[in-house]
């Protein structure tokens, strides 16, 4: 049922959510626009990237044929080769698709998915593999040492994703030897008053903790066990108010004094080692050590975004891009297309009345692809409408009886 129901959503799922309206408005703000008419304009071009990162298997002219097919307004493609969609791609550079996914990107969570009023949204980090060419070397680095590098190059992508719908919500990307404590501080978007962050203990830092905090940002973090060692109350539900400073090694050490903050420490069935959270929630009538505990293991969830991304969207072990800037377009067009897909399942579960997380994601995506090469599903060049819902008057009525002889 659920699926018949995406089925009937999916037409032109890329233009209704990048409709050529927003690609033309975020090409000209990026000053991308032609001076000329091109065959390959901008807005084409983003748009092929996107069918790209849809078909990862397929080589640059399928893709292109992909895009164009049974579209008879598309003009004579004589001449368009793998080097001139290659230009093409350069023209745009990256910046159009990461100002494009900025763009697209919301939070598709509906109020009843709140934690007492909270968004809960997830940090975490991933390893993309790129091809290894020596601009991708240079930039973003290898495993092992610099006499003896290992694999391919590895872009290292930070993100915020909204832990009820797994919609990506922000995203930056940096080099393997960056660490993903300094890429997160790139973050900005949808990271604000109404929201609980939640992050492992690898991203802890008490610099970021105060700058997130005073945008409003509620936390709630895993760290060490140094970490919370200024003990100032136990409170009744067995957690207690601990005053976090930085290490003496710190560049914070001296200039940055965290106020008392909640610290909850639990031990999961079968595990030897303690779980210590640390929370800006301290109020803990409000919101007790239980439920917060229990709620920390939705941090997991921004693992299952990034395993649909690279296992089930991405379709092979590397990119394809052999230079850094094709890279991180890549990337954030794959960000836009894994929103797009999971805008489709928020909407469908919404009119059946479930939830998005009950639908299989693979599934999903296999119906955004048949609506790309549908006859009337994608045009890069005419916008997309939509067909107003039907009334009971636009219903087919039944044939006349014929006349009797």
């Amino acid at each position: 049922m659920l699926i018949s129901r995406l089925e009937r959503l999916g037409l032109g799922v890329l233009t209704r959510s990048c409709p050529p309206e927003l690609v033309d408005r975020v090409v000209g703000d990026a000053s991308r626009s032609e001076k000329r008419r091109r065959l390959l304009s901008a807005r084409f071009t983003v748009y092929f990237v996107l069918v790209m990162c849809l078909f990862p298997q397929a080589d640059y002219l399928e893709v292109l044929r992909l895009v164009k097919t049974r579209d008879p307004g598309l003009r004579s493609w004589t001449g368009v080769n793998k080097s001139s969609l290659t230009r093409a791609r350069q023209r745009l550079g990256w910046t159009v698709m990461r100002d494009l996914f900025r763009a697209v990107a919301r939070p598709l969570g509906g109020s009843g998915e709140l934690f007492r009023g909270l968004r809960v949204l997830a940090l975490d980090g991933t390893l993309l593999a790129v091809p290894d060419s020596a601009g991708n070397n240079d930039t973003f680095g290898k495993s092992g040492s610099q006499r003896s590098p290992m694999g391919y190059p590895q872009a290292r992508v930070v993100a915020v994703a909204e832990c009820s719908s797994h919609a990506v919500l922000d995203a930056v990307i940096g080099g393997f030897k960056e660490s993903e404590r300094i890429v997160s501080d790139a973050l900005e978007a949808h990271i604000g008053a109404g929201t609980l962050l939640l992050a492992d203990r690898g991203l802890w830092g008490l610099a970021r903790w105060h700058r997130l905090r005073e945008r409003g940002t509620h936390l709630l973090w895993r760290i060490e066990r140094r970490k919370a060692r200024r003990v100032q109350d136990v409170l009744p539900d067995g957690s207690y108010l601990a005053r976090i400073e930085a290490n003496k090694h710190s560049k914070a050490a001296g200039t940055v004094k965290a106020p008392p903050s909640l610290v909850i420490e639990y031990r999961i069935d079968g595990q030897p080692d303690i779980v210590r959270l640390i929370t800006s929630l301290t109020d803990h009538a409000k919101y007790p050590a239980a439920e917060l505990a229990a709620l920390y293991a939705r941090r997991w969830e921004i693992e299952l975004v990034f395993d649909e991304i690279k296992t089930h969207q991405r379709g092979r072990p590397v990119l394809r891009s052999q230079t850094p800037d094709g890279v991180r377009q890549e990337i954030y067009a794959h960000l836009i297309v894994h929103h797009a897909t999971r805008d489709l399942l928020d909407e469908a579960a919404r009119l059946h009345r479930s939830t998005a997380e009950r639908t299989s994601f693979t599934r999903a995506l296999h119906i955004v692809r048949r609506t790309v090469i549908s006859p009337s599903g994608f045009s890069p060049l005419r916008p997309q409408t939509r067909p107003a819902p039907r009334t009971h008057r636009d219903r087919p009525q039944p044939p006349a009886s014929p006349p009797t002889p």
